[in-house]
């Protein structure tokens, strides 16, 4: 069943007057065009096509595109393109061109630290690059930020604040370290499961995790799953990753129950170790 499809195609030609633009356009006015400049600063012809396949509708635009170009005077060859549904291309249009950005004082928050020793550690070598400086400092990209915090050794500075968690947040924190040893004894990522009972024999987890299922996929990295019924376990997950003590990957539910993907950050590393 044909649909419609965006196609990009990049010539390659640079510093095309308005006139050939706009009579380019007006070739191509069958196929709703938009004719611009591309990153490269060649010329860009996006065009939309209905086509069964995408190598018909790929077919079918680079036709049209060429043969438009060449009555404009246009003879460059074709040196990019890139097709997408219009569905695909909708949502790519509806998400922010721009990341989320954090500064220190941001980050000194995220850290649980005071300003003055997030401006120290943004400027480590690990730290991810800032993406502009302005007049109050240095932005970065929140998301390379988390990443950072995930792997980051904190001893020293500042002990962190206590924190107050229930018996099942600290048995599901004490799981998530027992896969340490789990995934070095298995092998890295042989997601070999992990059983309730080899936990326990290193006393590693107590009676509230009881149903729990679990598998460790690398060191630190733990898939649980739980009844959907049990609100507990929801509660304890929603507790821990506030505190930044995990960091929940993935979650779904299927049938009657729920899995989520957990991962220990450094400062839940901290906190396993003293429990």
């Amino acid at each position: 069943m044909p649909q419609a499809w965006s196609i990009e195609v990049e010539l390659g030609v640079r510093d095309v007057s308005d006139d050939t633009v706009d009579e380019l356009h007006e070739h191509l006015a069958d196929c709703s065009p938009a004719v611009g400049t591309a990153p490269s600063e060649n010329l860009s012809v996006r065009i939309f096509i209905e086509a069964g396949t995408a190598r018909q509708a790929v077919d079918t635009a680079l036709k049209e595109v060429t043969a438009a170009a060449k009555q404009t005077g246009i003879n460059h060859t074709v040196v990019g393109i890139e097709l997408v549904t219009e569905e695909e291309l909708d949502r790519r249009l509806e998400e922010p061109s721009v990341p989320e950005l954090v500064g220190v004082s941001e980050i000194a928050a995220m850290f649980g630290v005071g300003r003055q020793r997030a401006a120290q550690v943004v400027q480590r070598e690990d730290f991810p690059p800032a993406v502009a400086h302005l007049k109050a400092g240095p932005v970065f990209v929140k998301w390379q930020v988390e990443a950072f915090e995930k792997r980051w050794d904190r001893r020293g500075g500042r002990p962190p604040k206590p924190i107050e968690l229930t018996e099942l947040d600290r048995e599901v924190l004490t799981a998530l370290n027992a896969t340490h040893r789990e995934a070095e004894d298995s092998g890295p990522a042989t997601g070999k499961p992990v059983r309730e009972g080899t936990i326990q024999e290193h006393n590693r987890a107590g009676e509230a995790l009881t149903g729990w299922a679990f598998a460790a996929l690398r060191p630190g990295r733990l898939c649980a799953a739980f009844p959907a019924s049990n609100r507990s376990a929801r509660a304890a997950i929603t507790r821990l990753a506030k505190a930044r003590l995990v960091s929940v990957e993935t979650e779904s539910t299927r049938d009657d129950e729920v899995v989520v993907e957990l991962e220990l950050t450094t400062k839940g590393e901290r906190v396993a170790a003293t429990q």
